[in-house]
């Protein structure tokens, strides 16, 4: 019996290392190839990102409005040090005396989206340490004939230099904002007005699976 468990424990021991390792050998290919400026690997880490957070419940310090606009995020374009994402968020409401109230409104929501959107892209993603992230918030209006249209309300780039000074937890997220590049304009009432975006940088990446299934083949290779 000794035996069996001495060899029992042997193989588990092998299991375990082997998993280590191969994870290990992958997240250093990753990060090699993330300095290498490989935009499709930057992509790809960022969509698994953002996939991982929608299947997440949301932290408990967390209103649910603003977990849904994370759980909403889109890549849009990426460089080999930067990436470019997109969002939506809406004026929150709650019963009050039997009305319904706003307690914040599109513009209070979209910079606390937009801050913490830029929070966890800079020190959320496993394997990339982007040098800026920029988010754009984009919000609902009426449209030339009544129907409904979202346009963009806030635009922010954050820089990596500016951002690890910061003392997060002591700021508002308008605090935070207004240490970045940031864009918004607010009309009668605290209502948001469209803003015009600045140019984009970068292109949106190949698809994560094409990506993913290249760096795969080309750890095999190195495997051989």
């Amino acid at each position: 019996m000794i035996i069996v468990g001495a060899v029992i424990v042997l193989l588990i021991f092998l299991v375990v290392g082997w998993a280590v390792a191969t994870e290990m050998f992958q997240q250093r290919t990753w990060r090699n190839r993330v300095r290498s400026g490989d935009t499709d690997i930057i992509g790809a880490l960022i969509e698994e990102a953002l996939n991982q957070w929608r299947r997440s419940r949301p932290p408990k310090e967390l209103p649910s409005s603003l977990w849904a606009g994370v759980q909403g995020a889109q890549l849009v374009a990426v460089t080999a040090a930067s990436a470019t994402l997109s969002a939506a968020a809406e004026a929150s409401f709650r019963t009050e005396n039997g009305a319904r109230t706003q307690v914040a409104s599109a513009l209070d929501e979209s910079i606390a989206l937009a801050s913490k959107l830029i929070d966890m892209m800079l020190y959320d993603v496993p394997n990339l340490r982007l040098g800026s992230v920029r988010v754009d918030i984009y919000s609902t209006f009426a449209g030339a004939d009544g129907t409904p249209v979202q346009q963009p309300i806030v635009s922010s780039t954050a820089h990596r230099a500016i951002a690890d000074e910061l003392p997060w937890e002591s700021l508002t997220p308008a605090e935070i904002l207004g240490r970045f590049e940031t864009i918004y304009q607010a009309g009668e009432a605290g209502r948001p007005v469209a803003i015009t975006l600045p140019p984009i940088e970068g292109a949106l990446p190949r698809p994560a699976e094409e990506a993913a299934a290249e760096l795969q083949g080309e750890q095999l290779k190195d495997n051989d």
